[in-house]
């Protein structure tokens, strides 16, 4: 009697076990899927991007479907970081789409017309999304290169950046980074009129703390406009200036 009952056990696991086996095969053939599941966040591309996308590069006769290629085409679109295609147990093709988040948004110079992440990657705006971020003045020294970090003055420029973002009061009134020839940087506030003379984009402890102390002790008692200029850059000193 357990004999009989083992057998018929082993009988039921093998039936499944092949029944998983055709499902699994039938379910990986590239020629067809069930549905089309899209995981993407709405910013540069939206899901209905995405299926317009694949309805195009997989016509209604496709008799087989390329994923690396699919993945590869997706690759191409400039705004699009990372991306995953593959087919469920169940014949379901599922399509992730990660997307670059910028930081910055480069409005003069060579690169105009580009943001920039938070590593350094640079990609051109889009008429789809717009987000609000920091601007900034680059000069024509910055080359084409796809990456900031590509030169330390890139890099340091990239900490800076990130540092503000970070920070809740300096990204609440910093709203464009000015860069000239030399490599000194300028400061537009956002509701005040003074240019807040920063330098090379090192000591950023030192020197944001001076920009604090400016606004929570010399702004009170001077009040918001009194000073043209505030000027950072060098080292234990804050030069406000009139003129």
């Amino acid at each position: 009697m357990i004999n009989k009952i083992k057998n018929g056990l082993l009988f039921i696991i093998l039936i499944v076990f092949v029944y998983s086996l055709v499902l699994l095969f039938k379910n990986n053939d590239s020629s067809s899927f069930n549905r089309l599941i899209i995981n993407v966040d709405s910013s540069f591309l939206d899901k209905t991007f995405i299926e317009n996308f694949v309805s195009k590069e997989i016509s209604s006769d496709s008799q087989n479907i390329n994923y690396n290629e699919l993945e590869n085409k997706f690759s191409s679109i400039s705004h699009v970081k990372g991306v995953a295609i593959y087919k469920d147990l169940i014949g379901n093709l599922n399509i992730g789409i990660s997307q670059y988040d910028p930081i910055a948004r480069i409005i003069s110079g060579k690169l105009s017309g580009n943001y920039i992440n938070n590593e350094g990657h640079i990609f051109p705006i889009s008429s789809r999304y717009s987000k609000r971020v920091l601007l900034l003045h680059l000069n024509d020294e910055f080359s084409n290169d796809k990456k900031m970090i590509s030169s330390e003055f890139g890099k340091d420029l990239l900490e800076m950046i990130n540092y503000i973002n970070n920070d809740k009061f300096f990204s609440k009134i910093i709203s464009e980074i000015e860069i000239n020839s030399n490599k000194n940087i300028v400061i537009h506030p956002q509701f005040s009129k003074q240019k807040i003379i920063f330098g090379y984009p090192d000591d950023l402890e030192e020197k944001f703390e001076k920009i604090n102390l400016f606004y929570n002790k010399i702004v009170p008692a001077k009040g918001w406009n009194t000073y043209n200029t505030v000027n950072v850059k060098f080292k234990n000193q804050i030069i406000c200036d009139k003129s």
